[in-house]
């Protein structure tokens, strides 16, 4: 939409630039050229226990979605496409969701491709909307439409629930339901004030049990959400959350009261313990005594919001060895992963938000490089007796704290780590199994004090 509006100011522009050259009713060349009409389209993935998913606009790949993703609402020229969405596992044999669905798209229209349900009984719901920004003046914008929402729910582990989106100050023990929904549901738009502060909370039919809540909110005029029902898989197992699907992406809303999770790897050769803080280094350490080459436990004393994390030695909150800003967002794992070396202050930190889910019939594989001493690094995964020539890697280019997912075919594999561009292995063959369903965590270190031999941390996680 603020493609659309951009595009609207600067044809008015244009033709003020024409009448101001004098142009006359004679074709002199110099007619003003209409600008193309558009209209939106976005696809969702909200299969739980699904993969990675594509879609195809016509013959061309709009989108590749994980679980939970939305794509933005993009704009495309007016006309007749079909929609095909697939799902593509590793062993890339696509298994066929929707088949040439029409996409007769004309310039007002905002399509929703939404995918829910199991991979075993996989439902599409569309949402045909009039885009919010369709003939809106951008040169008005106290005139821009009021905010609007609708419900649609997609968790397949929860019944039928009571919605709530009341002001944030409200009595939940008063309140009314603004809707009552079932799997599959939508509802109409309903529209908001962006005076109020608002707040969402679900809770089973009749009920007042409460199973999320958003916490405060605003929403600002011109803008449209789907407030989409799907499944959690938090550290501390609640069953459903609430993306806020904007024109932008899936969000989680900031103030969201789910519990998260957080946890730590020291992987700095040079400093055999350390401690990690959440904040200034003072008092107790979130993360205390954590050994070289180890994973903390998860620790659930975190509390959403932005923070600032430093590592110190062991003891000595006086000195920081490595510092960065964070996000904790309720519902998700993180992990904290350092490395570099504190001899050379080399050492950083960053944080990467875990898998918690079990995918049918495939196994997540997660690479970290915490090695210093290994550089710039390539990372393969190659059946048995394949060379690495023959094998494209799951991560390339792999500099210090670089990583890599990727979605597995249940077997065995050959781990080999190689120098970026060359086939010059650091570290592997290492034979390593994976499972249907299972997550795995691999974290590539040095040998304590640094330099080799280059050491593998393979965690198989243990799902909530």
């Amino acid at each position: 939409m603020r493609n659309r509006v951009l595009a609207m100011a600067l044809l008015s522009t244009l033709l003020g630039l024409l009448a101001g050259c004098g142009a006359s009713d004679a074709d002199d060349g110099n007619a003003p050229v209409a600008l193309p009409r558009q209209g939106s389209i976005r696809v969702v993935h909200v299969m739980p226990d699904a993969g990675r998913m594509t879609s195809f606009l016509s013959n061309s790949v709009f989108s590749a979605n994980q679980f939970g993703e939305a794509t933005v609402l993009a704009q495309q020229l007016v006309g007749q496409y079909v929609m095909n969405i697939v799902l593509t596992p590793p062993t890339d044999v696509p298994t066929t969701l929707v088949d040439n669905a029409n996409a007769d798209l004309a310039d007002e229209d905002e399509f929703s491709f939404i995918m829910i349900g199991t991979t075993a009984n996989p439902q599409l719901v569309r949402i045909d909307n009039v885009e919010i920004g369709f003939d809106v003046d951008p040169s008005k914008p106290a005139q821009f439409p009021l905010p609007d929402y609708q419900i649609l729910h997609a968790s397949t582990s929860t019944g039928a629930v009571d919605v709530y989106v009341t002001d944030a100050a409200a009595d939940l023990a008063a309140a009314t339901p603004s809707a009552t929904v079932s799997f599959g549901n939508v509802t109409p738009l309903v529209q908001l004030d962006p005076a109020v502060s608002y707040r969402v909370r679900v809770t089973p039919a009749g009920d007042k049990t409460v199973l999320f809540d958003s916490g405060s909110f605003t929403v600002a005029r011109l803008r449209r959400s789907i407030y989409l029902l799907l499944d959690n898989f938090g550290p501390t197992g609640e069953s459903l959350r609430v993306a806020n699907v904007t024109a932008a992406a899936a969000e989680d809303f900031p103030n969201q009261t789910m519990q998260a999770a957080l946890r730590a790897a020291n992987m700095i050769p040079d400093a055999p313990l350390v401690d990690i803080y959440l904040g200034t280094p003072s008092g107790t350490p979130l993360f205390q005594n954590v050994a070289y080459g180890t994973t903390t436990p998860y620790s659930l004393a975190v509390t959403n919001g932005s923070f600032t994390a430093n590592v110190t030695p062991a003891g000595v909150p006086g000195t920081i060895i490595a510092t960065a800003n964070l996000s904790i967002v309720g519902g998700q794992a993180r992990s904290i992963y350092t490395s570099g070396l504190d001899g050379n202050d080399t050492a950083a930190l960053s944080t990467l938000v875990e898998s918690q889910r079990s995918i049918t019939g495939q196994a997540q594989f997660r690479f970290v490089q915490a090695a210093p001493s290994a550089g710039t690094v390539d990372v393969y995964l190659a059946t048995p007796g394949q060379p690495i020539s023959d094998a494209s890697p799951i991560l390339a280019n792999g500099v210090l704290l670089a990583s890599s997912t990727a979605n597995l075919t249940p077997g065995s594999y050959d781990l080999f780590v190689a120098r970026t561009g060359s086939t010059v292995q650091l570290f592997g063959p290492e034979r390593i199994s994976v499972d249907a369903g299972a997550v795995y965590s691999a974290v590539l270190f040095d040998a304590a004090g640094g330099g080799g031999p280059l050491q593998l941390q393979l965690t198989r996680e243990v799902l909530p």
